[in-house]
């Protein structure tokens, strides 16, 4: 009798932590699983394109400390990847342009601190591709890339900014620059705030 009423309470201690293992792991890879899938993007639409920006930021480039690289450094840093889908059943032309978060630069008050347009350094990266790499003030009205989608495509680009090893900034300093990458469909900006 005594061992029977050992053994069951033997069963039901292991069928309570058997419960609460199988809880917590359910619990977390549900959490684990919705932190990984639910990475914040910022979708932009008209009735032609769909815009996805991959990174937390969205569409904004950002240089908060002047780090001078090499462009083969440059080009290795980390990027903001964009995804832009044509939706119609025929051709659309776009183009990808990187102009001046003028929001941002005002509420920073960056008079006075922004690096020169001439010293960043601007890449972009098309899939199957070369990098074309560019200096921001090269860019004729911002436009890094002017292009023709195809019918139902879609195209993946990576875009890399950095400040010339050549600065004339001291390396650490506290100039910084604030961007926006927006694209434009037949001169109409789809891709902005």
């Amino acid at each position: 009798m005594y061992y029977k009423n050992l053994y069951r309470k033997e069963m039901i201690k292991n069928f309570i932590i058997i419960g609460i293992i199988l809880f917590v792991a359910v619990f977390s890879t549900y959490h684990i699983y919705y932190a990984f899938s639910n990475t914040e993007e910022i979708d932009y639409s008209s009735t032609s394109l769909d815009i996805t920006f991959h990174e937390e930021t969205g569409e904004e480039l950002d240089i908060t400390k002047i780090t001078p690289l090499t462009d083969s450094v440059g080009l290795s840093s980390k990027g903001h990847s964009i995804t832009i889908t044509n939706n119609l059943t025929e051709e659309v032309n776009y183009k990808i342009k990187i102009v001046d978060n003028e929001k941002k630069m005002q509420e920073q008050n960056c008079v006075g601190i922004t690096i020169p347009r001439e010293e960043i350094r601007v890449s972009i990266k098309q899939s199957g591709e070369e990098t074309e790499v560019y200096k921001l003030s090269d860019l004729e009205d911002g436009v890094i890339l002017s292009t023709r989608a195809k019918a139902l495509e879609e195209e993946k680009y990576t875009i890399r900014i950095w400040v010339n090893n050549e600065t004339s900034l001291p390396s650490g300093s506290k100039h910084h620059y604030h961007g926006l990458i927006q694209v434009v469909e037949n001169d109409t900006t789809v891709a902005v705030r």
